[in-house]
């Protein structure tokens, strides 16, 4: 009895799993070879994700194969810092050498006599060194200013009161009265040589003015306002001695004018030299002291994988 009934309890339990089966044996065949549910999920978010970025990298790969996927980052490696151009330039030009000091480079000592010298092209300095030669280049050039110019201005007053005191204006214009028959040199007077009327080259000033102790000087008409002028010889010993002294005077200012010159020069001179040091200095420091990257996407194994490469610059 129990026998039977545990063989009827068995067929009946084989029946519904036999009927359980054919029901969903289609299921569990679909989905003997798929994850579990979570996984599933997580591969497919990364099957998706895999696809995106391939759609955007693997077009831009093949339109800009070369530059335009590349990405470049320079590092200064040894915290180098570029100086300006600028300032170097305007440093010197104001002070001629503090440019030069500004920059501390390495440059050449004598970079214009090296076209007519080379070996003097070979010689490199400090710029440091150059910025004493420009600074005490440009303070004895405006010594020498200071002292032409005093010297050409003490002669000067010489000459002006050696002529107020030879040189008579009453005289000249007597002259013009009783040899040419005019009041002033400003007026018409009858050439009896040229047979026509005809006025006088030079006038002469109101005020006593620079022009004025040229002209009494310079020009022959004027001859005869000279205290000691000779008629007959056409001689004036006053006269000779005036212009000496002017000529002196004129030496001196010019010589003050040459040395204010010079030093216009020294200082365009030493702010493109300092410029120069300075443009030099950047470059060198930018090329012993940097390392550069660049990144670019490159396929490989029909993958789209990202490439890294260094350049050290010594």
């Amino acid at each position: 009895m129990r026998k039977r009934y545990a063989q009827t309890l068995s067929f009946s339990l084989l029946f519904v799993f036999v009927l359980f089966s054919l029901s969903h044996g289609g299921t569990f065949i679909e989905n003997k070879d798929q994850p579990l549910p979570f996984k599933n999920a997580l591969a497919q978010r990364d099957f998706k994700y895999s696809q995106k970025i391939f759609r955007l990298t693997h077009a831009s790969y093949l339109a800009y194969q070369s530059d335009s996927m590349k990405i470049e980052e320079r590092t200064d490696v040894y915290g180098f810092k570029g100086k300006s151009v600028k300032k170097a330039f305007l440093y010197s030009l104001a002070i001629p050498g503090t440019g030069q000091f500004y920059a501390n480079a390495e440059v050449r000592l004598f970079p214009i006599l090296s076209l007519i010298i080379p070996p003097l092209g070979k010689i490199h300095v400090n710029s440091k060194i150059k910025s004493p030669v420009f600074l005490g280049l440009d303070v004895t050039l405006w010594a020498l200013y200071f002292n032409y110019h005093g010297k050409g201005k003490d002669e000067e007053k010489k000459y002006r009161a050696f002529a107020d005191e030879h040189w008579s204006e009453d005289e000249y214009l007597r002259w013009l009265v009783t040899h040419l028959g005019i009041e002033s040199d400003t007026a018409t007077y009858w050439d009896p040589e040229k047979q026509e009327w005809t006025y006088l080259s030079h006038h002469l000033p109101d005020k006593k003015t620079d022009q004025y102790y040229e002209m009494i000087g310079k020009y022959e008409q004027f001859s005869w306002g000279w205290v000691d002028y000779d008629t007959t010889e056409n001689f004036s010993l006053s006269r000779d001695s005036y212009l000496d002294m002017r000529r002196i005077s004129n030496d001196w200012l010019n010589k003050a004018k040459y040395s204010a010159m010079i030093s216009l020069a020294n200082h365009i001179l030493a702010a493109f030299d300092a410029a120069i040091a300075v443009n030099k200095y950047n470059k060198k420091g930018e090329r012993f002291s940097q390392i550069e990257f660049k990144t670019r996407l490159v396929e490989r194994d029909r993958e789209i994988i990202p490439r890294l490469s260094m350049s050290v610059r010594f």
